[in-house]
């Protein structure tokens, strides 16, 4: 699955996304999510990593619509398989592309390049940002040697939001001028096609004209 050129899994993740939401015919959303855990158990992806990823917003789904189910128990168990559908669907290709690939690909099929620099731009900023927060929290909980009063927890709360901010600064400015001297930009993709590639794609198709099927 790793080897599949990322435009193929992105086209096909829509694909699957598509036709999980495209229908409440409860046959055809179970069609699709049989493929994709028949694909991801063939490819090697773990299927409790995926479950693991995905249980949490599938049980915020069946939640929200509990209410139906009392009168109508086909609809919430159908609207809850689509939205497992749909994230197992983007589960296996975030697992088995890096967000670069994602990017190339998407540049691949013509979408805006400011678009595709902001997202790429964004994403690894968030990362960043995330691991200096991370090491800011344990560098606070490393010098603490007690617990202190809920006004000493404020304060060095407040202190620790501080450094945050100034950092977040300043690792802007270093991103930014460092893809500046580097000339980063985002091409296109210019590898061709392999065996594989058209092995998946017909894989999705076949999936797509037995969903129209039946």
């Amino acid at each position: 699955m790793h080897a599949v050129d990322a435009r193929i899994k992105l086209i096909a993740t829509i694909i699957f996304i598509v036709l999980a939401v495209s229908t409440f015919n409860l046959e055809k959303v179970l069609l699709v999510l049989v493929f994709l855990i028949a694909i991801s158990a063939v490819t090697g992806l773990s299927l409790r990593s995926i479950a693991e990823r995905i249980w949490p917003f599938t049980l915020f789904s069946f939640v929200v619509v509990l209410p139906i189910s009392l009168s109508n128990p086909t609809y919430a168990v159908t609207f809850t398989l689509r939205v497992a559908t749909s994230l197992v669907a983007i589960q296996m290709l975030v697992m088995t592309t890096s967000f670069a690939e994602i990017c190339l690909a998407l540049r691949s099929f013509r979408v805006p390049e400011v678009f595709v620099s902001a997202l790429w731009l964004g994403y690894r900023y968030a990362v960043l940002m995330f691991r200096e927060l991370l090491s800011i929290l344990l560098a606070r909980e490393s010098r603490r040697v007690s617990k202190g009063s809920h006004m000493d927890v404020w304060r060095k709360g407040g202190e620790a939001v501080g450094l945050f901010f100034l950092r977040s600064f300043e690792k802007a400015e270093k991103v930014q001028l460092a893809m500046e001297a580097r000339g980063e930009a985002l091409n296109h993709y210019h590898g061709k096609l392999k065996m594989l590639d058209f092995v998946y794609a017909t894989i999705v198709a076949f999936t797509a004209l037995w969903w129209v099927i039946i």
